[in-house]
């Protein structure tokens, strides 16, 4: 709360006084972490910090690191492993925020697996091999006792790879991050609960296992924004900026009709009624990254176990969290 009203003092005293930009560039990938930014520019929202603000899509880490080092982009939404990365590899790069807590769930043609033990025998579909969604299930199964004789993993490509596999009907279960979940059941006519015999179904959520095999809460800080280049230097623009994703976030949570029909303006990947879908099925609250630094740690140590290359080697520190 203090801080709230330090950031609006800030604006205050600072708004009238304060150069206003030409522009303001955020990257972005096509997950729920980007899409309140739609409403920030459609709202004008930065307008008393920027002339325009211009959304860029990045689509795999590698264009993310290049767009920051060519230095096109202010302010990235990304997934806070690959946050590290770009830190730990000396990149300018500092966390804003951490704002989805819960994104990974497994879909099943069975409805009475809920469990990742009652996947035992199965052939379980992962996207992105060696990244964040495989990292944790793999962390998750360790700590459980799991192997891949027990569940059977088959990687592929990406999240639609596997969405197409288990629509065709050549899979059972695989594990998918919102809103291509959401997506799936909308293509199988299995949302939300279709009363007769429903295809598929949301049969585990990884966090819930994740909070299960730690002890912890079922949550996990997947993603959020950050800032790089310059603007970590305009405190001006960054309050301003922190502020208005907060009120984006609030507003995405509370009309999700209209959010879906927004965010396919910026993204064709998704449906209006897959995002709509989404968004009671994730986990999304901004907690401002030193507050959530202890979850990160955490979340870091244990991604590191199973890969120190996932987070950069080793945990980043504190000038990572603004």
């Amino acid at each position: 709360m203090l801080k709230k009203i330090l950031l609006t003092l800030l604006l205050l005293i600072a708004g009238v006084q304060a150069k206003q930009l030409d522009k303001i560039v955020i990257a972005g990938p096509a997950a729920n972490v980007s899409h309140p930014i739609f409403h920030m520019i459609e709202s004008g929202a930065l307008k008393d910090v920027a002339k325009e603000v211009e959304f860029k899509l990045w689509n795999n880490p590698d264009q993310l690191r290049a767009m920051i080092i060519n230095k096109e982009v202010d302010f990235v939404a990304v997934p806070t492993n690959v946050g590290a990365i770009l830190y730990n590899k000396k990149q300018p790069i500092q966390l804003l925020n951490v704002s989805i807590w819960g994104i990974l769930q497994i879909l099943v043609r069975d409805k009475n697996i809920d469990t990742l033990e009652k996947l035992k025998g199965k052939t379980l579909l992962v996207p992105w091999r060696g990244d964040m969604p495989d990292i944790v299930l793999q962390a998750v199964m360790k700590k459980k006792g799991l192997t891949q004789k027990d569940i059977h993993i088959k990687y592929v490509s990406n999240p639609m790879d596997a969405a197409q596999q288990l629509i065709m009907r050549r899979q059972d279960n695989a594990l998918l991050p919102e809103p291509a979940t959401s997506m799936v059941l909308r293509k199988t006519h299995s949302f939300p609960i279709k009363i007769i015999a429903p295809e598929l179904y949301r049969g585990i959520d990884l966090q819930k296992e994740w909070g299960e095999a730690f002890g912890t809460a079922g949550k996990i800080p997947q993603a959020g924004i950050a800032a790089v280049g310059d603007i970590r230097k305009n405190e001006t623009v960054v309050a301003a900026f922190e502020k208005a994703y907060e009120e984006a976030m609030k507003w995405y949570k509370s009309h999700p009709k209209e959010a879906g029909k927004l965010v396919v303006k910026y993204t064709k990947m998704f449906t209006p009624e897959a995002v709509e879908d989404s968004i009671s099925q994730v986990q999304m609250q901004v907690v401002p990254a030193k507050a959530a630094r202890k979850d990160l740690e955490f979340f870091f140590t244990k991604l590191k176990e199973q890969s120190p290359k996932i987070v950069g080697g080793k945990l980043p520190d504190e000038g990572f969290y603004r």
